[in-house]
């Protein structure tokens, strides 16, 4: 057996199996073929898209665009430190440039999913990208300023890393997850535990009663061990140097709220259904049939998917964590899905031939041009008082842009009177949207919604109000009945009442 040596941390290419499916080795024509029709799609949905999937990705733009005003915004808790490092550059160019950066990280985690498929020995490889890409929610989630795309390419990045040797890299990609999204962080664990139980590791020598090999394994072990800890260990050093909140802090906060709640043990099941899309999750479920976990012993990192899927689920069904169950969470799977639904189309191919294979092409592809789940449940639409766009759902074989839809209009509305009346005086908005339109405008003072004293009754008076039927009553307790036992006028509003103008006399 080749010794490894501990500074270098690596593994000879024939121990782990990888004889085929280097980084250099081309994909194929086919596979290009396919992967630049994906990437058109999503890049035609980034530049025409009006209105956006969920409020968060606004915030998470705001809060990446702030640390070029504010570095320690880079350590903000609730946008995650580990995404602001990968999306705060390209924010300050705009949203745009941001959504765009994004949709290249997906090209990138595609691109290595293919790569996987190659090392694997997966035939048809050229299929992969309509796999990845067509899945009903991925063009959908591919470029939005979200923490769902760094999470997928970093993970699926590490595990390739583990499977060509790179274990130092790996072990900085893996400890880098639980900083994008705190879930994440029993990632980090199973790598640990993969490394400790690796065919060179302490423990694996240990249980086979090799006390010797053990201690001789354990620098390997420590080395790896600190290059895992590092990221977490550098985050929340500066975050201490820059006062503050540590994100290590996160991990020990599990109460959630009445505003997020709890869900059915399957929920995220049904969430993976409607995500995937069934065709594709058709051939998931057969491909998990030959899956191999036991080929290499990297291949056993693929566990960390699963893993995670049932570690969301159980969250979301005690309550925990202020989860709130959204199917996005779970998006970061998405190269692992293709992956087994390609390993499905070669057992359909065996028993049945090409035919069934060519026949769901087409239904593949329409998913993903059509993207079901988005059209009907448009986003953004939930609001008491407005009509339901999904109730009369003009449904088209190709989804239309995402337009601004009757509240996000309202908003916008609500932001030009603050910007055309309010010049001056103190304001303030509990919908992030409101921020985003007035981000480069000169306007008053902004009284951040989360501040002591930004209640009905502690604003000061003059105060200019943006109320929002989505968040002002239930999030901030700015009730009607409230504002007018306040005192407060309202002086306008827009988009059936759901947002209104109050000034404080």
């Amino acid at each position: 057996m080749t010794t490894e040596t501990p500074a270098a941390a690596t593994v000879e290419p024939h121990r782990r199996g990888v004889t085929s499916g280097g980084l250099r080795d081309r994909l194929g024509r086919g596979f290009a073929l396919t992967f630049a029709l994906g990437l058109s799609w999503s890049l035609y949905r980034a530049l025409t898209d009006q209105g956006w999937i969920i409020d968060d990705e606004l915030s998470h733009y705001l809060f990446s665009r702030a640390v070029w005003d504010e570095p320690k915004e880079l350590l903000q808790i609730w946008t995650r430190p580990g995404r602001n490092l990968i999306q705060f550059v390209p924010s300050y160019f705009g949203l745009t440039a941001t959504r765009l950066w994004t949709l290249g990280l997906s090209a990138i985690a595609v691109w290595i999913t293919g790569k996987e498929a190659q090392r694997r020995g997966l035939g048809t490889i050229w299929l992969l990208p309509l796999l990845v890409w067509f899945q009903w929610w991925f063009p959908e989630l591919s470029y939005p300023v979200l923490t769902v795309v760094p999470l997928m390419v970093v993970w699926i990045a590490a595990i390739a890393l583990a499977a060509r040797g790179q274990l130092v890299l790996a072990s900085i990609a893996f400890g880098t997850l639980g900083l994008i999204r705190h879930e994440a962080v029993v990632l980090t664990a199973m790598w640990g535990l993969w490394v400790l139980f690796d065919e060179d590791g302490a423990g694996r020598h240990l249980v086979e009663r090799r006390v010797r090999d053990a201690a001789g394994a354990l620098p390997r072990a420590a080395l790896l061990g600190a290059w895992t800890l590092l990221p977490m260990i550098a985050v929340n050093a500066a975050a201490f140097r820059m006062s503050v909140e540590l994100p290590i802090t996160v991990f020990f906060e599990s109460e959630s709220n009445d505003f997020y709640g709890s869900g059915p043990l399957w929920l995220f099941t049904s969430h993976l259904v409607v995500g995937a899309g069934i065709p594709i999750i058709a051939l998931f479920a057969i491909g998990l049939t030959r899956w191999s976990w036991r080929g290499e012993w990297s291949d056993l990192l693929y566990a960390t998917y699963p893993a995670y899927f049932v570690l969301h689920s159980l969250v979301y069904w005690q309550g925990l964590f202020a989860s709130g169950g959204y199917y996005a969470f779970i998006m970061p799977m998405a190269p692992w899905i293709g992956l087994v639904a390609l390993s499905g189309v070669q057992v359909v191919r065996r028993r049945f031939g090409d035919a069934p294979v060519w026949a769901l092409i087409p239904l593949i592809v329409w998913g993903g041009l059509a993207m079901p789940r988005l059209q009907s449940d448009p986003p953004g639409e939930d609001i008491d008082g407005i009509p339901s766009v999904a109730g009369e759902a003009d449904w088209g074989v190709v989804a239309r842009p995402l337009e601004e839809g009757p509240f996000g209009s309202a908003l916008h509305q609500g932001a030009d009177w603050v910007l055309d009346h309010g010049e001056g005086a103190d304001w303030t908005a509990h919908h992030v949207a409101v921020d985003y339109f007035l981000r480069d405008e000169d306007v008053g003072t902004r009284i951040e919604p989360w501040h002591r004293d930004s209640t009905p009754e502690g604003l000061p008076p003059g105060t200019v109000l943006v109320w929002d039927a989505k968040y002002s009553e239930e999030f901030h307790d700015f009730s009607l009945e409230r504002l007018a036992a306040s005192g407060w006028a309202e002086v306008t509003s827009f988009g059936d009442d759901s947002v209104r103008i109050f000034v404080k006399p």
